[in-house]
């Protein structure tokens, strides 16, 4: 596992199933649902509902999880994220191409479901998510439309996901223990909240300490592009210029809390509710810091 994998204490992830089905009404089909264990959870779709599969996909496979979106910053987003893929004209987001609506007459399903992603991962807000598409079955593994290629932060992975095994604080591997500053280096002013508000660099050797609303503000203001936004994406250690992802500094911070993430349930069944979930904006943040640490 890399470095960057060790970072990660939490794994929300949003899969496309295609059906294998000896029926032909059946035959590649697809099915697109979010986890936290997607090895446990494509057994749960090929055993049936009795087994914790969901209804639509029960007694229609076999099913093959042919690909996953992960990265996701909590489980709301990847959850926001499953809505509107699978209902790309309810989704406010998407409802504005109306080449998404339906599927094409020579199109497969698992055609029409990568078409629908590849326009999701290139429209707001999910195109400024570290996201990591991974595809798990090589036979499906295909090249996104140059027209529509993931932003250049986004990972394209394959191979099999490997999760990080829960382990009990005590047993926990010790985080090397970083040298804080009593105040911030971007605005010299005292930290008094740490646990909440100190965030540093992922380079061991560098010294920075800052408030997270500093080193975001400051992230946000080098890039003209970024301007206007409340989250960066990435930017460089003002200290010791190391390039760093908004997201990685989230996690090691929450690594070296040592804060334990309880798994969640697995939450595809089929979902009614014909309302869009938004991704919440900061004009409705009560607390800028708690909506920048989110992430």
């Amino acid at each position: 596992m890399s470095a960057d994998d060790n970072l990660k204490s939490r794994f929300f992830g949003v899969y496309l199933l295609c059906s294998h089905s000896l029926e032909k009404r059946y035959q590649g089909k697809c099915y697109i649902g979010f986890t936290v264990n997607p090895n446990r959870r494509i057994k749960q779709h090929n055993r049936g509902k009795d087994f914790g599969g969901a209804k639509k996909t029960s007694n229609k496979g076999p099913w093959k999880m042919v690909m996953i979106v992960h990265g996701f910053p909590n489980n709301i987003s990847a959850l926001q994220f499953e809505w509107a893929w699978q209902q790309p004209s309810l989704s406010s987001r998407l409802k504005v191409y109306p080449e998404l609506k339906r599927k094409l007459p020579k199109e497969t399903y698992f055609q029409y479901n990568f078409r629908i992603l590849s326009r999701m991962l290139n429209t707001g807000p999910w195109n400024r998510l570290p996201l990591i598409v991974q595809w798990l079955e090589e036979d499906y593994e295909c090249e996104f439309d140059i027209l529509h290629s993931p932003p250049k932060h986004m990972q394209i992975r394959n191979g099999k996901i490997a999760l990080e095994q829960k382990q009990r604080k005590k047993h926990q591997e010790t985080q090397p223990r970083a040298v804080w500053a009593p105040e911030c280096h971007l605005c010299m002013q005292p930290i008094h909240d740490v646990e909440r508000s100190r965030i540093g660099c992922l380079n061991n050797l560098c010294k920075l300490t800052c408030h997270i609303i500093c080193l975001a503000n400051h992230m946000l203001s080098c890039d003209t592009k970024e301007r206007g936004h409340y989250i960066p994406i990435s930017g460089d250690c003002p200290l010791c210029e190391t390039n760093l992802l908004w997201i990685d500094l989230l996690q090691r911070k929450r690594k070296m809390q040592g804060i334990q993430v309880e798994e969640e349930d697995d939450d595809d069944e089929d979902d009614e509710d014909d309302s869009d979930v938004e991704i919440i904006s900061g004009d409705e943040v009560e607390n800028l810091e708690d909506y920048v640490s989110s992430f």
